[in-house]
């Protein structure tokens, strides 16, 4: 069952749980769901214990959940927004994206060049190398998660590698943090809606401690988007620097980095980049006339070819692979919300609701 689907379905099922007396959520609305949505023919919905609910089992739970949560809305209007906070639409997501971009416009500011861009560009670097450093360990990890999933007497291939590939210390604080938010959420929610609020605890406390993957998943996500947009902010930065303040460019030597040397790193730096834009890296000597030579120079060369040439180089160290990343953590969160397991009570939910109908109570 779909991760939306199965919150609906365990909301109200914790809500008929523990509103007995159909305070919140009045029985003969419950009862008349079920007959509306199962028709004349109870016999369909499949109750065996210890077997996989069919289709048309989980269609019947789903379509009761939307007709009674539609009763509810009346009522209670924020029950649509404890559904989305459960699932984990928090304002970390996008805190986190806006702190990404502002921290890398932050860093563009930060290169130690005199008033001026330094062709080095040293925040680059540093984003360059912590990203290589993460595709190195994704690489390695999965890597083992491969051979573990190989190797023999592995029970379930596919089951292991969804485990080991999830993350541990970011993917806890984001289960941590929905957790809070829908814990706040409830807080408020009991002051207004009494009878309800029974229902809510019962159903949050279900719901996250099965949906840990899901966090897990998304918050993987999430630190690949937050990496695009940092280098986003570092590239807006620099553009902003170079055609807005028109800071002049170029490069701080000493003794161990002469002309030479700094053509050869700036190839190796910008070499990918120059080679598809067409920009060329100066030679030695268009080097040397863009050293600073006395402390009261900011720069002495046009920033355009070198914000140009950044920009490149951090779309296709970071910005590309990142994507990249991000749209494989999408697809495994699509499949993760997809085979979500229904908790085992579900069936004793279930052979009630059926029950009751066939009774004609």
């Amino acid at each position: 069952m779909q991760d939306r689907a199965l919150r609906k379905v365990l909301l109200v099922r914790a809500i008929e749980e523990t509103d007995r007396d159909g305070d919140a959520l009045p029985l003969a609305e419950r009862t008349e769901a079920t007959r509306t949505v199962m028709g004349n023919n109870p016999p369909n919905v499949e109750i065996q214990v210890g077997a996989p609910l069919s289709s048309a089992t989980e269609w019947f739970l789903v379509r009761r959940a939307d007709v009674l949560i539609d009763a509810l809305r009346g009522r209670s209007p924020g029950i649509d927004h404890v559904l989305a906070v459960a699932g984990g639409a928090t304002s970390l997501d996008r805190g986190l994206l806006a702190a990404g971009f502002a921290l890398g416009a932050a860093l563009s500011f930060f290169d130690g060049a005199r008033g001026g861009i330094n062709i080095f560009a040293p925040p680059l670097v540093v984003l360059l190398v912590w990203n290589l450093l993460v595709y190195v360990f994704i690489g390695i990890r999965s890597s083992k998660v491969r051979i573990e999933s190989t190797a023999p007497g592995a029970a379930n291939p596919e089951a292991l590698r969804e485990s080991l590939v999830q993350p541990s210390g970011f993917g806890r604080f984001y289960a941590r943090w929905v957790r809070r938010q829908v814990e706040r959420l409830l807080g408020h929610s009991t002051r207004f809606n009494a009878p309800l609020a029974p229902g809510l605890r019962r159903f949050a406390g279900d719901w996250l401690e099965l949906a840990q993957p899901l966090f897990f998943a998304r918050a993987r996500r999430l630190l690949h988007l937050s990496a695009v947009f940092a280098a986003i902010g570092l590239v807006a930065g620099y553009y902003f620097r170079g055609f807005v303040l028109r800071s002049a460019a170029g490069w701080e030597g000493s003794g161990a980095i002469g002309p030479e040397t700094a053509h050869a790193l700036l190839t190796v730096l910008y070499g990918p980049a120059a080679l598809l834009s067409g920009i060329a890296v100066p030679a030695a000597d268009g080097m040397a006339a863009l050293r600073w030579s006395a402390p009261s120079l900011s720069g002495v060369g046009e920033p355009a070819i070198w914000v140009h040439l950044i920009a490149l180089t951090a779309g296709l160290y970071i910005v590309l692979p990142r994507l990249v990343l991000t749209v494989l953590s999408a697809l495994r969160l699509w499949r993760l919300s997809r085979r979500l397991v229904l908790p085992p009570a579900i069936v004793s939910y279930l052979q009630t609701l059926v029950a009751t109908v066939r009774s004609g109570a």
